[in-house]
């Protein structure tokens, strides 16, 4: 077992009191780094940094940040989800170190999609078939994970091969936060 024990601390974000939610930190007495490009590896759309050590995602719903002695997250409706969670997270932690010698890590430093960049590679019709009101709308969803590129059925065309296959790759090597 990697992580053994935490101990919780809820808090209010100082930025905005208007807000009513909370966020929880998990201040752990060993390193949990090692788990990181584990948890790379099977997390769709985190964000790894191995210089600074500081692995990012959404999982839950919530937005999730490590680092080799924290575990934070936030987003909840009270202090009671935000400890559930955080016991949640210590079990996807140790479930994921358990069965690291079935993932093959992963150092990966995916980078956040720019919807200005994924609108160049568009159709740029704005035929509204995704959905959207515009291709530029398309774009910005795409860049927050709110829909995806088989949305836009003009991309199936023949003549727009090439951008469907950058497109994916972007995609496939993006941040989702």
């Amino acid at each position: 077992m990697l992580l053994a024990s935490y101990e919780p601390e809820v808090i209010l974000p100082p930025c905005d009191f208007t807000r009513e939610t909370v966020s929880a930190i998990g201040h752990i007495a060993g390193d949990i780094s090692p788990v990181f490009p584990y948890l790379n590896a099977i997390i769709p759309g985190a964000e790894y940094q191995p210089a600074g050590q500081v692995l990012r995602f959404k999982w839950e719903g919530h937005l999730v940040t490590l680092r080799p002695n924290e575990m934070a997250a936030a987003g909840f409706t009270d202090a009671n989800e935000a400890v559930e969670f955080l016991a949640r997270l210590q079990q996807l932690i140790n479930d994921t170190w358990e069965r690291r010698h079935t993932i093959q890590p992963s150092t990966v430093q995916r980078k956040r999609l720019v919807a200005t960049d994924v609108y160049r590679l568009l159709p740029r019709t704005n035929c509204k078939a995704c959905g959207q009101p515009t291709c530029f709308t398309f774009a910005a969803k795409l860049t927050l994970g709110e829909v995806t590129l088989d949305a836009c059925p003009a991309l199936a065309e023949p003549q727009y091969a090439e951008q469907w296959m950058k497109l994916q790759e972007m995609v496939a090597n993006a941040v989702f936060i």
